[in-house]
């Protein structure tokens, strides 16, 4: 199981959505949040400024490989 902190840079997997994700599906984990055993994180989308919430199942750590 990976657990993410803030400040990781994290990929949303293609199969999820939600209607104000950008495009390139990349954000940055700002907060790991007491829900689900805290399994549920605040990502901030590179180019926005408002967090979406997550569930760990839904992302990837972020790689340039």
């Amino acid at each position: 199981m990976i657990k993410f902190k803030p400040g990781d840079l994290v990929r949303i997997k293609d199969s999820t959505h939600q209607d104000d994700m950008p495009d390139h599906r990349v954000g940055m984990i700002i907060e790991e949040e007491d829900l689900y055993e805290g399994d549920v994180y605040s990502v901030l989308m590179l180019g926005t400024d408002t967090p979406l919430r997550f569930h760990r199942m839904f992302l990837t750590p972020f790689t340039t490989r």
